[in-house]
Parts: C-alpha cells; structure tokens; sequence
C-alpha cells in the first residue's frame, strides 16, 4: 500500500482540483468580458419572452381571445430563456 500522498487521486480530489483552477482562471475576466457575460445572458431570457409577448398579442388580436394568448406564450417564451441560460452556464462550467 502506498503512502498517504504518494496514492492515486480520487475522482473527487480530481474534479475539486479541476473546479480550483476553472475558478483561479475565470477571476481573470475583465470589466468589459464580465459585461458582456451579463448581456448575452440577459439577452438569452429577454428574446424569448418578447417573440412570445408579441405573438401572443397578434393572435389575441386576431381571433379576440383576450389576453389568453398573450401570457401563455409569454410565459412559454420565458421558461425557454431561462432554460437556454440553464444550459448554457452548464456547457460554461463542464468546460
């Protein structure tokens, strides 16, 4: 048996140590690449929640459903963005 620190490395200690680094490297972001990050993000939940504002709004419009339309696609759209942004921030950090 090996001593304690000449033993294989856990998968653990592997992803804690991999996670270190990831965090010491991205505290490099700038001012401007930090914005930048927060608008796309931003972006990726407002699009989204808009098209499906004014869709909803012509077919209300159209067919004389109230609001009906409106706020359900509204909501639809908003549950998109956020899982695009969901999935994005996981590709960010499992890379």
């Amino acid at each position: 048996m090996k001593p304690h620190g000449e033993r294989d490395e856990e998968p653990f200690v592997r992803e804690i140590r991999r996670q270190a680094e990831r965090a010491r490297a991205g505290q490099n972001l700038s001012f401007w690449q930090g914005l930048s990050l927060m608008g796309s993000v931003g972006w990726m939940v407002v699009l989204p929640t808009l098209l499906g504002a004014f869709l909803g709004r012509f077919i209300d419009a159209r067919y004389g459903t109230g609001v009906f339309w409106t706020l359900s696609l509204l909501s639809l759209g908003l549950v998109f963005g956020c899982a695009s942004v969901w999935r994005q921030v996981h590709r960010e950090l499992e890379s």
